[in-house]
C-alpha cells in the first residue's frame, strides 16, 4: 500500500536518519494543512515508525530541506488543483489499474484533491508533460505510474457541432457547449445557446422547459447507465453496499415521474435467486429528497432500494455540475424541480 501524505512527509523530515527541530515544527505544520487529528496523527507515526529501521544521523538539514520543499509546493492550491485533473486525465490514458487508482484516490484525499483527481480521469481535460507538474504532487505520479509512462500531450481538434433537438439547455451567455468524453453519444449542438442532444433525429416528447438549465429526463437516464459502467471500468463494484452476489444490469434502468416523485427501477441478478426488478424514489422539489424503503422490506431488499436510491441522487447531483463544468461555467444548480419529462435547475454564483 502506497503511503499517506502524512506518511510521505514523515519519510521526508527523517530521511537524514532523525527528526530535527525544524523537521518537527514543519511536520505540525503539515498536519494543519491535512486537517489531521492529533489521535490520528499519533496513529500514523506510531505505525509508520514501528516499521522504519533508523540508521545512523548524516546530518541537520538534508531531510529538513527537502520537507520545506515540499511544504512550499503544497502551498499553491489552484495549481494543484489543475495540475492532479492533468494526472488524472493522463493516468486514464496511459492505463490505470484498479488497485492504482485506489491508492492514487486515497493520497490525493489526503491532500483534499480527491475531487480533482476524479473530475480529471472522467472529464474534458487537456493532458500535459510530466514536467509541468508541480514536484508536491511527484508521489502521486509515481502512485499512478505516470513516471514510467506519460501520454502525449492531447491537441483538441476543432469543435464539430451536431444538428439536432436539444436535451440539455444551458441559458448563461457564457457557457460554451462541448463535446463530452464522459458521455460521447451527447452532441453539442449547432445553434444558439448552450445545448446538447442525440442527434440523428430524436426528439425529445415536450420541449425545454424555462430555466438557467434543464436536463431530460433521458440524460439523467443515459448518465445513471454510464456511471455504473464506468464503476465496472475502473474494476469496483457495481454500486456501494450492495449485498454479496448481487449485479446490477444498468442497460434495463427506467425513470418515471409522478408529480415531483422520480423512481429509478433496475433489473438485478440475484444469482440463484434469479432476476428482479427493484425500485426507489426521490422527490425533487427544491432539494433531492430519497423516500424511504418500504416498511417491513428484507434486509438485502432494503439495502438494494438504498443503493438504488443513492445512485439516483447521485446522478441528479453529479450530472448537472459536470454539464456546468464542461460549458465552462463556475456555478453551482440549485432548487432542482421536475417538468413535463424534464429536470430543470436555477444556477447560483460559487
Amino acid at each position: 500500500m502506497s503511503p499517506s501524505p502524512f506518511e510521505h512527509g514523515l519519510a521526508l523530515a527523517w530521511s537524514d536518519g532523525a527528526l530535527s527541530r525544524d523537521g518537527a515544527v514543519m511536520l505540525e505544520t503539515l498536519q494543519a494543512q491535512l486537517g489531521l487529528t492529533d489521535a490520528k496523527r499519533a496513529n500514523i507515526e506510531e505505525k509508520w515508525l514501528g516499521e522504519i529501521s533508523r540508521g545512523e544521523r548524516r546530518s541537520f538539514g538534508d531531510g529538513d530541506s527537502i520537507l520545506r520543499e515540499w511544504l512550499e509546493a503544497l502551498d499553491d492550491r489552484d495549481a494543484l488543483d489543475v495540475a492532479t485533473r492533468t494526472m488524472g486525465r493522463a493516468a486514464l490514458e496511459s492505463g490505470l489499474s484498479k488497485n492504482n487508482w485506489k491508492e492514487g484516490l486515497a493520497f490525493a484525499e489526503g491532500l483534499g484533491l480527491e475531487n480533482a483527481l476524479a473530475e480529471g480521469a472522467w472529464l474534458e481535460v487537456n493532458v500535459q508533460a510530466a514536467k509541468e507538474w508541480p514536484s508536491a504532487l511527484d508521489p502521486l505520479a509515481i502512485i499512478l505510474g505516470l513516471v514510467i509512462q506519460v501520454p502525449d500531450v492531447v491537441v483538441k481538434e476543432e469543435i464539430k457541432l451536431a444538428k439536432g433537438s436539444a436535451f440539455v439547455k444551458i441559458n448563461h451567455p457564457d457557457a460554451k457547449n462541448r463535446p463530452l468524453s464522459w458521455m460521447p453519444d451527447l452532441l453539442p449542438l449547432d445553434g444558439e445557446g448552450c445545448t446538447w442532444g442525440w442527434g440523428n433525429e430524436i426528439v425529445p416528447d415536450t420541449e425545454a422547459p424555462a430555466g438557467d438549465l434543464a436536463l431530460c429526463n433521458s440524460v439523467i437516464l443515459a448518465w445513471i447507465r454510464r456511471f455504473v459502467s464506468m464503476r465496472n471500468k475502473r474494476g469496483e463494484t457495481d454500486l456501494s453496499d450492495l449485498p454479496d452476489g448481487v449485479k446490477m444490469m444498468p442497460s434495463s434502468s427506467e425513470l418515471s415521474r409522478d408529480g415531483q416523485k422520480l423512481t429509478l427501477s433496475m433489473i438485478v441478478d440475484l444469482g440463484d435467486s434469479g432476476l428482479v426488478r427493484p425500485w426507489a424514489s426521490v422527490i425533487v422539489s427544491g432539494v433531492p429528497v430519497i423516500q424511504p424503503a418500504p416498511d417491513g422490506l428484507a434486509e438485502n431488499w432494503a439495502s438494494i432500494h438504498d443503493a438504488l436510491a443513492t445512485l439516483l441522487i447521485s446522478a441528479l447531483e453529479s450530472l448537472p455540475r459536470q454539464l456546468l463544468i464542461a460549458s465552462g461555467l463556475n456555478m453551482q444548480p440549485t432548487n432542482i424541480r421536475a417538468e413535463e419529462g424534464w429536470l430543470v435547475y436555477d444556477l447560483i454564483s460559487q
